[in-house]
C-alpha cells in the first residue's frame, strides 16, 4: 500500500538575500506557521499553492475478514457443490482467497489543479482498477473441484429426470 507523503517544499533560502529555512525535505513531518511563513515572505507574499497541479497514484488491497471468507466460502459451496465448507476446504479456498487479494491490488489516481489564489479548482482522475472480486474468485476455483463437477452432473441429471417424469404424467 502507498504512503502519502508531504511534498518537498522549495527551499529559496541559504543565500545573503533569503535566510535558509528549515524543510521537512517531503517527509511526514508539516511545516510550522514560521516556516510557512518564512516561505510566503521569500516568495514575495503570493501564495504556494497558485496554480499549482499535484498528481496522486494510491494503490490499495482488499483484505476480507475472516468472518466473510467463511461466509463466502460457505455461499459458494452451497450454489456450487450444495454443501457448506469443510474446515480444511475453508482453510485452503481462504488462504487462497487472501493471497489474490494481496497480490491484485487495486489503483486510484487523481489530479488536483489549484487557482491562482490557491484554492482546489478541479479534481480528476479515479479508480483504475478494483482488485479481484471475491465472489468471482472463489466460483472459478471451486467450480473447478471435483465435488462442483459432480454435483452439478448429478442435479442436470435429476432435473432431467423430473422433467421426464412430468412429461409421462400428462400423457
Amino acid at each position: 500500500m502507498a504512503t502519502p507523503t508531504t511534498p518537498a517544499i522549495p527551499n529559496p533560502g541559504g543565500n545573503a538575500s533569503t535566510p535558509a529555512i528549515p524543510n521537512p525535505g517531503g517527509s511526514s513531518a508539516a511545516p510550522t506557521s514560521a516556516e510557512v511563513a518564512a516561505l510566503l515572505a521569500a516568495a514575495g507574499g503570493s501564495n504556494l499553492y497558485a496554480n499549482m497541479k499535484t498528481f496522486t497514484d494510491t494503490t490499495s488491497t482488499t483484505q476480507t475478514s475472516p468472518q466473510d471468507v467463511e461466509a463466502l466460502i460457505n455461499a459458494t459451496m452451497q450454489s456450487m457443490v450444495g454443501r457448506n465448507a469443510t474446515p480444511q476446504e475453508l482453510q485452503t479456498y481462504g488462504a487462497e482467497l487472501l493471497a489474490a487479494e494481496k497480490s491484485n491490488f487495486g489503483t486510484f489516481n487523481e489530479q488536483t489543479t489549484y487557482t491562482t489564489t490557491g484554492k482546489r479548482a478541479d479534481i480528476t482522475g479515479g479508480q483504475v482498477s478494483s482488485g479481484i472480486d471475491a465472489q468471482g474468485f472463489l466460483q472459478s476455483l471451486i467450480g473447478g473441484s471435483a465435488d462442483a463437477q459432480s454435483y452439478k452432473l448429478a442435479t442436470s441429471y435429476f432435473s432431467a429426470m423430473q422433467e421426464a417424469l412430468q412429461g409421462q404424467e400428462n400423457i
